[in-house]
């Protein structure tokens, strides 16, 4: 019960819902109860002669009480009450013996009707607070799942495939949700049921009620045994579901790919290997799932055949009537039916289990970025922002990506991050926004380190265009006003046309509304490149991060979006980091990374007048290429 415990916090928001639900579910028991034993006089009645008819048991007692006057007895005691107890009991007979046993067969029947209809109301109660709790508090869970994941690290998304990931939000919580909501109703319902159930048996005859616990292990038994496997069967089948996800998911994206280099027969079998691994252990698991209720049914049979045996003999006894008899019976078998439930629940948390671990092991997972208790928002930049001393090590490695790295970006100033691949400027960038933070060192904003100032603040002062674009699959609309919903329809249309994409939207035959496709494939990657930059524009960032934005672009695009780079640079403070330099000749300040560090520093032309400066042979090779071709 691991699973429940950890899904607590979850459920107790909707305590009174769950508390509800348990008070219907013990009602649901007692009506079923009542409605049993109130069959008693019904089987007693069937087949019988006038000369016997069914009456209520007085006990010695109540005879006793009888013989008393009511003067005798003194008000308001529990004397009183037992005496007008056996009263009601006598004047019962009385009216009994009245009737024929046919008559008396339609009055309870006429009884237990209004029985049943409160047992099935209490019913859909039961199902309706419990199940709504129980899938709610699996909607918290999901959602929290799903924060989560936008608080884990990013190395973490960069390990694990997307589809492992979607599939400890989609099928896990799934598997935990049938716990806490259909299964828990089950759970609470047949716990009860046996409860009072056993209390039936108790009363009609304890002998055969002390003989049931001797003969319940015997049927809970083989289910306990099957529960540890099935537990490790469901968590091996998880594991390969999220498996299948994640390759799923990645053939999906790489198709191009994958036709290109014709890999289709290796992807083919590699999704073979993965599925029929997975059918194995789904089969081992509904096999498990389905042995387990087969053998409590064979147990509950013989256990049957024993009580029916010895049930034949205690009917010699004129204390055990027939009517008792056949309750005793049908009760026994009701009882069967949640002893069974219980079992397949047993196995069904067993299995759940496995899939609660992969879930709440991401939910124990530590962020790595956090808001400090007492951030601050900063209004706009004043004057400069710093990175001072700044090291960064790549988590589980000792490999430095950045080393005590300085650098200042100015308001309203334009500087270049040049460097050969691996040089760190990624790492560098991504430290601005805080996607990653410093090992060592502080990045400042007018001297405010960047850890003190609140996330949201931060992220939305910034805005980056980078050269893998990534469009939601909507329309041109929704991705311009993606980092301003509630643009107005010119406000739309005006950085569309500052970004030089009106005309070819409007070449379109839906406009604005044309659906751009899973991450703009519908768009080329001009296109595409321009509607990113309207969505930058739009948002209108304060700090504007260029990372290789035209490095896989043709001529004509690279022309008009350096156009577009001209108005987007406006009263911005620009960070361009490109391969190609004639990019980068505009920016005030260029810095050369080499290994982490700033090798060099400068404009263009003293770089350029640096002899045998590291920028300058760059450029020299870059083009002297160019020129060659």
């Amino acid at each position: 019960m691991k699973i429940y415990k950890k899904l607590w916090p979850y459920l107790v928001r909707y305590k009174y819902r769950l508390t509800i639900g348990v008070f219907l579910s013990i009602f649901v028991s007692i009506f079923n109860g009542v409605s049993l034993t109130s069959l008693i006089p019904i089987f007693d009645s069937l087949g019988s002669s006038e000369n016997y008819k069914f009456q209520l048991a007085l006990t010695k007692a109540d005879q006793e009480f009888l013989k008393k006057q009511e003067s005798e007895v003194v008000p308001y005691t529990l004397e009183w009450g037992k005496f007008y107890f056996a009263r009601t009991k006598s004047y019962i007979n009385q009216e009994l013996a009245k009737r024929t046993p046919d008559e008396l067969v339609y009055l309870f029947c006429l009884i237990i009707i209004p029985i049943y209809l409160l047992k099935m109301i209490c019913l859909a109660g039961t199902i309706y607070f419990v199940n709504s709790a129980g899938l709610l508090s699996v909607r918290d869970l999901r959602m929290a799942l799903y924060l989560k994941l936008q608080d884990l690290p990013l190395n973490d998304f960069l390990r694990e495939k997307t589809g492992i990931l979607m599939s400890r939000i989609i099928n896990d919580v799934d598997t935990v949700g049938k716990v806490v909501s259909n299964d828990l109703k089950d759970a609470i319902n047949d716990f009860f049921s046996i409860l009072i159930h056993l209390a039936i048996l108790l009363i009609l005859s304890w002998e055969l009620f002390f003989l049931i616990f001797i003969v319940i292990p015997f049927i809970l038994g083989p289910v306990n045994t099957l529960a540890e496997r099935i537990r490790k069967s469901t968590k091996s089948q998880q594991d390969r579901l999220s498996a299948l996800n994640g390759d799923l998911q990645e053939v999906i994206s790489g198709i191009r790919v994958i036709r290109a280099f014709s890999m289709e027969a290796h992807e083919s079998q590699r999704f073979f290997d993965v599925n029929h691994d997975l059918s194995e252990k789904t089969f081992k698991n509904h096999f498990y799932h389905q042995v387990g209720p087969a053998m409590v049914e064979l147990s509950g049979s013989i256990v049957t055949m024993i009580f029916l045996g010895i049930g034949a003999y205690l009917l010699e006894d004129p204390g055990f009537s027939r009517g008792k008899f056949l309750v005793f019976f049908i009760t026994l078998i009701f009882l069967m039916r949640p002893l069974k439930q219980m079992g397949i629940l047993n196995n069904l948390v067993q299995a759940s289990a496995s899939a609660g671990e992969r879930v709440f092991e991401i939910l124990n997972r530590e962020s790595d970025i956090k808001e400090a208790p007492n951030s601050v928002s900063l209004g706009p930049l004043g004057k400069e922002i710093l990175y001072q001393n700044v090291s960064y090590v790549y988590p589980g490695t000792e490999k430095y990506a950045l080393r005590s790295l300085n650098l200042r970006i100015p308001k309203g100033g334009t500087i270049a991050i040049v460097g050969s691949s691996g040089a760190g400027k990624s790492t560098l960038i991504d430290l601005l926004p805080r996607l990653i933070d410093p090992t060592e060192g502080a990045i400042l904003w007018d001297g405010v380190d960047a850890r003190q100032l609140k996330i949201g603040n931060l992220r939305r002062r910034i805005g980056v265009v980078s050269q893998n674009i990534f469009l939601f699959n909507g329309t041109i609309r929704e991705n311009i006003s993606y980092g301003k919903p509630e643009a107005s329809e010119e406000e739309i249309r005006k950085a569309a046309d500052d970004a030089f994409a009106t005309e070819f939207i409007e070449s379109f035959e839906e406009g604005f509304d044309t659906i751009v496709g899973e991450r703009g494939v519908m768009l080329s990657g001009g296109q595409r490149q321009r509607i990113s930059i309207a969505r930058t524009l739009l948002a209108d960032p304060e700090v504007l991060v260029l990372d290789e934005a035209t490095s896989a672009l043709d001529t004509e695009s690279e022309r008009l979006i350096q156009q577009a780079f001209v108005r987007l640079y406006h009263n911005k403070t620009v960070i361009i980091i490109a391969h190609r330099l004639s990019t980068v000749k505009i920016a005030d300040t260029i810095y050369y990374i080499e290994d982490g560090e700033i090798k060099e520093s400068g404009s263009h032309q003293d770089l350029l007048a640096i002899p045998d400066s590291k920028y300058k042979r760059l450029y020299d090779l870059q083009f002297q290429v160019t020129n060659s071709t």
